[in-house]
């Protein structure tokens, strides 16, 4: 294992992976809570329909943040859902790190 040839337990390794995977999301979350809130208002859209362009770029999701003409907070015009999904991959690699593989050599 990676973690282990670099002298890094896999619990360890698991902690951290585990850590940048919920601190992207929470990044992803932050993200798309900046832009989406004026899309939902300003656009026919609900937030029950913007809520899972947190994890996809469907063509709803595009065409209400193209469609909105209002400011947003600090300026963000486009969300991307590439960084939830990097966090949920860490996250992923975390548990199976530091939860499943060390049970497995027992």
């Amino acid at each position: 294992m990676v973690a282990g040839l670099a002298g890094i337990a896999p619990q360890r390794a698991g902690a951290v992976l585990g850590w940048l995977g919920g601190i992207f999301i929470a990044l992803a979350f932050a993200w798309w809570a900046a832009l989406f809130p004026s899309v939902v208002a300003n656009t026919g859209l609900s937030f029950a329909e913007a809520a899972p362009c947190v994890a996809s770029n469907s063509q709803l999701c595009e065409l209400a943040t193209a469609l909105c003409g209002a400011p947003h907070l600090f300026g963000i015009t486009s969300y991307s859902p590439a960084l939830f999904w990097c966090g949920v991959a860490l996250l992923s690699a975390g548990l199976l790190t530091g939860g499943i593989l060390p049970q497995a050599r027992r």
